[in-house]
């Protein structure tokens, strides 16, 4: 789901922060379903939760029955945050009689089992339901179990509630099944090696909505409750953690993808955010049903905003959920957008609902689905070089866990939630990015329609995968599969560069530098490396497969310019330090925007004459804005007087992306003139954004005038009373001054 989140949220431990808790600055916050920081969070939790504890693997339950149907029908309590419910599950013995079935049901107070067949006896657990027949159930037999209960969820259901200190209006119950936490509220089969259709009939006070998954099949009022039923059902099969349920009010924005609903769901009090968030939907399902070759398999699509949701988003079928933390105002400018986590639970739509994991240790081929046709999604949007810089960006949190011996592909986690990492996510993308490098974009969507057609409505393992590409392809990819999923970590080279003017050659001493055991080898793979010599660029590729070698390039003369990767196409960290005048040269390259990067970051680190130049210049005239915010920090880090008055008098920023970044870099000086631009920022700038920047730069000062200032803040209206928190948290500051 990347990258806000939340405070010290505990997912595991069913606590969630306040409304006024959070904040959400940034428009890269949100990755995905799950959210990588949240990830991060509970990876540090279960690690501690799990020390000193023997290695243990993690494999599918068995299924001794296969589940054809359930239909929920439940009434829930909004004052007591406790709900009724009833159950019936359609299924069939697989390969046995079926004598005792046992259901995972964590904390329901069971009132009654009946059943098609007889009962013999019952028994409910903390976290089961045993049922034992009177007699065998033939295998194949149809049979029929109905469950009525009780529950007060702690998990996978929960309320929002003015009880709670919400507003009335805004009451709203909200589920979150992913990975196994819909035991809590029904009972069910609860792990994704099964899949059922469902039904969802859900009772509250009018003026409420309910909404689940597939089609609305009726709205009805009971005139003696008051309550109005909703009714859905979801006709075509799906795994249990992607059923739904979200009621209490809302005001919604809908539209048409051809015959399809689409539609955004929020609280009455976001009710003028609707259209920033629901702006790119359509265009999103447009773009990938033409991208991927297979029509978009459900019955509707819909978002629906949820007040403290623990995620970024929930790809639930055909019902997304999202969290309000994605909603922004215009006064934000581009520094907000829900681009990026809209396309990632949309692609879910295709890669985890139509086709899903069969175990958590193949969570890749959700997450990593997701994560890449995000990416793809720019690129269609805003083009090649945004694209690129999505890939280098994750490339780049990839390579802060340098000592991972973790492969992708492992049975080795005690928690499913140890699975949402990084390896699921950035680098199950690029997995598939480096394949459709490999193979090229027409067969990489060829082998991806014929994986999704010939899997739709299945559970996979990636071992589905390899099979398409390699009879698509004619290809042998046991080796790459071997060392990007199977095994660990990344490669991670240091290139020595020397031109040998006797023989017009070019050397190139490559080490592999990564830490190395049985579960990070060194790897092989193919290097793309571009040289320009005058106005002539030459393509040439090397096969890196040893600890040190060493590969001679002939050319006509020196390179003006050495580019190891120009496309983005290898997961590879590449320590190379050129020239400062190859920099420069580099620098000049308008065809190579990560080439520009690289220059940028490397100038940066030298201070000198030439580099300040440079990155001014830089900062007032590259043409992309990752450029100009990398200029920003180079010139923030040089820390003198000179770089203070470069950034300073970059100040008008058409980009807001860039405008905060200077504003950002005025904050690491300390002085009487970068006081004096950073009050001028807080008085004057429109972007809640940017100005927040800018007040928690001046509350950094130990002035008298400052803590008025900052009382007088707390009254100022900004969405989410971004302003008033960042006050609050300057007065900390001047309370530590």
């Amino acid at each position: 789901m990347t990258r806000q989140l939340l405070v010290t949220l505990a997912v595991l431990g069913g606590l969630f922060p306040t409304a006024s808790s959070t904040r959400a600055n940034e428009a890269h916050l949100h990755q995905c379903g799950h959210c990588a920081m949240m990830a991060r969070l509970h990876a540090r939790q279960l690690a501690a939760a799990e020390q000193g504890k023997a290695p243990s693997n993690s494999y599918a339950p068995d299924r001794f029955v296969d589940v054809r149907h359930l239909k929920i029908n439940v009434t829930p309590h909004f004052e007591k945050r406790s709900l009724s419910a009833t159950a019936v599950l359609d299924f069939q013995p697989i390969a046995k009689p079926l004598r005792q079935w046992r259901l995972n049901a964590t904390g329901l107070d069971i009132r009654q089992v009946t059943s098609s067949h007889a009962i013999q006896a019952t028994q409910s657990t903390d976290k089961h339901l045993e049922i034992t027949f009177r007699d065998p159930i033939p295998a194949g037999a149809e049979a029929q179990v109905t469950i009525t209960y009780l529950a007060t969820p702690k998990r996978g259901l929960y309320f929002r509630t003015a009880e709670m200190g919400y507003p009335a209006g805004d009451t709203q119950l909200w589920t979150q099944g992913e990975p196994e936490d819909h035991q809590h509220w029904f009972p069910s089969h609860d792990y994704p090696n099964e899949k059922f259709t469902t039904e969802m009939i859900c009772h509250v006070p009018e003026g409420m909505e309910a909404l689940s998954n597939g089609r609305l099949l009726s709205r009805k009022k009971n005139e003696e409750t008051g309550l109005v039923a909703f009714h859905w059902l979801q006709d075509k099969v799906h795994v249990n953690y992607l059923v739904t349920l979200l009621a209490g009010y809302f005001v919604k924005m809908e539209g048409k993808h051809g015959d399809l609903p689409v539609a955004l769901y929020v609280p009455p009090s976001e009710k003028d955010q609707l259209a920033n968030t629901f702006q790119d939907t359509i265009k999103i399902l447009d773009y990938f049903e033409r991208e991927i070759g297979v029509p978009y398999p459900w019955d509707k699509y819909y978002n629906a905003c949820a007040i403290d949701y623990m995620m970024g988003g929930m790809e639930n079928t055909s019902l997304t959920t999202l969290t309000t933390r994605t909603l922004f105002t215009d006064a934000t400018e581009n520094l907000r957008s829900s681009r990026g986590l809209d396309a990632h639970e949309v692609a879910h739509q295709w890669f985890g609902d139509l086709v899903t994991c069969r175990d958590w240790s193949h969570l890749w081929l959700n997450e990593g689905f997701a994560t890449y046709y995000s990416l793809l999604y720019d690129r269609e949007l805003l083009g090649t070089d945004y694209f690129k810089h999505g890939l280098y960006g994750n490339a780049r949190g990839i390579f802060n866990h340098d000592k991972d011996t973790t492969p992708i592909v492992h049975q080795g986690y005690s928690n499913p939630m140890q699975q949402f990492s990084f390896r699921a996510y950035p680098k199950g993308g690029w997995v598939l990015h480096m394949l459709r490098s490999e193979l090229g974009e027409d067969l990489f969507r060829k082998c991806v329609k014929t994986y999704l057609e010939r899997h739709q409505y299945k559970t996979v393992v990636t071992q589905d995968l390899v099979e398409i590409f390699e009879e698509l392809s004619g290809r042998s990819l046991s080796q790459f599969f071997d060392q990007w999923v199977y095994l660990s970590g990344y490669p991670e080279i240091k290139v020595n560069y020397s031109w040998d003017e006797l023989t017009k050659q070019v050397k190139l001493s490559i080490n592999q530098v990564q830490m190395t055991n049985e579960k990070r080898p060194f790897f092989r793979f193919k290097l793309p490396v571009k040289l320009v010599v005058g106005d002539r660029t030459e393509l040439r590729t090397i096969e890196i497969s040893k600890e040190r070698e060493d590969f001679y390039l002939p050319l006509t003369s020196a390179p003006q310019i050495v580019r190891f990767d120009p496309e983005v196409t290898v997961l590879a960290k590449i320590n190379f330090e050129p020239s400062e005048k190859m920099l420069l040269a580099q620098l000049a390259d308008q065809s190579d925007v990560i080439g520009r990067l690289l220059a940028v970051q490397q100038l940066g680190k030298k201070k000198n004459k030439v580099a300040l130049e440079q990155l001014g210049k830089v900062l007032r005239e590259d043409p992309f804005f990752a450029v100009r915010k990398a200029a920003a920090d180079g010139l923030a880090a040089m820390r003198t007087p000179e770089s203070f008055v470069a950034l300073e008098s970059s100040l008008e920023q058409p980009d807001a992306r860039v405008r905060q970044s200077v504003v950002r870099g005025l904050t690491k000086f300390y002085s009487d003139e970068a006081y004096n631009a950073l009050k001028s920022v807080a008085d004057r700038e429109a972007n809640p954004g940017i100005r927040t920047v800018a007040i928690g730069g001046v509350a950094a000062y130990a002035r008298d005038t400052l803590r008025p200032y900052l009382v007088d803040l707390l009254t100022t209206d900004s969405y989410q009373n971004a302003i008033a928190n960042e006050a609050i948290a300057g007065m900390r500051k001047q309370d530590d001054a």
